[in-house]
């Protein structure tokens, strides 16, 4: 960066004592970089046409809550096609529909809050309350969310979809949440419900698999849904649609 820096004749960064920040000379640069790094990918991408799926390069950006089994997914993929690069980056929802939309990502997964034109929905499903274990809530049969009103939630953070689902959820019941923990992160957020910490409206599959025991239980209607779609940037590469083909069957 400094020799860039030195080339150009201006200051990029500013680098304090808590880390850098760009310019307005670097934040225009940055623009450019992007654009230029997009430009290129496709070029790259018109490139593996002619190589058909066996090789190719594949960027996918995600929602890191939402996106429960896409590891999985990624390894099984490469797996099975050696010859194409897969790389993946997480962001928020906001970002991750900002680099399907530059062309930065050839595939996204994500929670959808709205409708989007490139979206196609993976899984529609109802959210389950996550109680500690032994609560007396538990075993009773659906739970309506106004029989949780006195307890701390554990809320995603803000600007996700699966906060604004379950705030509207709470205030259409009567009341609106108290939120003492916003996190996104699915083992996090089941470790501090079995603590008894508070509770979590969330995406059944974030109760999948080894991790803290919690009570699963169902909500009564209407309770909130969740949506988890595919994004597409535009006509994919070939290696491109091979993956977007197995997220399709790995995470609907």
């Amino acid at each position: 960066m400094q020799r860039l820096e030195r080339e150009l004749g201006v200051a990029l960064l500013v680098r304090g004592p808590r880390g850098v920040e760009p310019t307005a000379a670097g934040a225009d640069l940055l623009v450019r970089a992007e654009a230029i790094l997009a430009e290129a990918a496709r070029a790259r991408a018109e490139v593996d046409q002619h190589a058909g799926a066996r090789r190719g390069h594949v960027r996918v950006a995600a929602t890191a809550a939402d996106a429960t089994g896409l590891a999985a997914a990624l390894v099984g993929f490469h797996r099975d096609h050696p010859g194409i690069r897969v790389a993946l980056r997480h962001a928020s929802a906001r970002e991750v529909a900002e680099l399907v939309g530059t062309g930065a990502a050839d595939l996204a997964v994500t929670a959808l809050g709205a409708a989007d034109d490139r979206a196609e929905v993976l899984r529609d499903e109802p959210l389950v309350a996550a109680l500690p274990p032994g609560d007396e809530l538990a075993g009773s049969g659906p739970v309506a969310l106004w029989d949780l009103r006195a307890r701390p939630f554990i809320l995603a953070e803000r600007g996700t979809a699966l906060r604004e689902a379950v705030v509207a959820a709470c205030e259409a019941a009567g009341f609106g949440p108290v939120p003492p923990f916003e996190v996104s992160d699915p083992a996090t957020t089941r470790a501090l419900v079995h603590a008894g910490l508070g509770v979590g409206v969330v995406p059944p599959a974030w109760l999948d698999g080894p991790g803290p025991e919690v009570a699963r239980v169902a909500l009564a209607a209407p309770a909130p849904r969740h949506r988890v779609a595919l994004l597409t940037a535009g006509a994919p590469a070939p290696a491109a649609e091979l993956l977007r083909d197995r997220l399709r069957e790995a995470l609907r």
